[in-house]
């Protein structure tokens, strides 16, 4: 029972700072709980950010000075670098792939500007499709080691080839 002041009345002095307090705690935990969801949802969101890197794509429909093996695209390195060409990846649309760095032309890190990948579907990248008709997609790909990858270059094969491998 509270206490009777002087003056006969009863005194709730002593409430107030408990609800006062008590609201704040409840404040506090349902702040807390709110930023512990938007942190733990956000989790698979970040991810490593892409390389700071340029290719171009040079479409060779006519295949100049590659033998029986057809149209070829070259895909040149322009700027920017990384370190390791085992984890860059060429991809062909039926997602067949090589490594950067066991294509002929390629190397074990992606750089210095000028390096290339001759990519058409025999030799050292027999692994990927032959370059036989227009529409065909080609990617450069980085694998973080968080298991996730990023496309560095995504190239449509834009007009048919005049030059086709045997293996067409």
């Amino acid at each position: 029972m509270p206490a009777l002041s002087p003056s006969g009345r009863r005194s709730a002095r002593g409430i107030s700072p408990v609800v006062g307090v008590s609201l704040l705690v409840v404040i506090v935990v349902l702040l807390a709980a709110m930023v512990g969801v938007m942190v733990m949802g956000f989790e698979d969101v970040l991810s490593e950010p892409q390389p700071q890197v340029s290719f171009d794509v040079d479409y060779h429909p006519s295949g100049p000075d590659n033998g029986a093996n057809g149209a070829y695209i070259n895909i040149t390195h322009e700027f920017g670098s990384i370190e390791d060409g085992s984890q860059v990846f060429v991809v062909d649309d039926a997602n067949n792939r090589i490594a950067w760095e066991d294509v002929w032309t390629g190397g074990e890190r992606v750089g210095p500007a000028g390096e290339y990948a001759h990519i058409d579907g025999a030799g050292t990248d027999s692994a990927l499709k032959p370059i036989c008709e227009a529409g065909q997609r080609y990617r450069v790909v980085i694998e973080h080691e968080d298991g996730s990858s990023s496309i560095l270059v995504d190239y449509e094969v834009p007009t048919e080839p005049t030059s086709k491998s045997a293996a067409c």
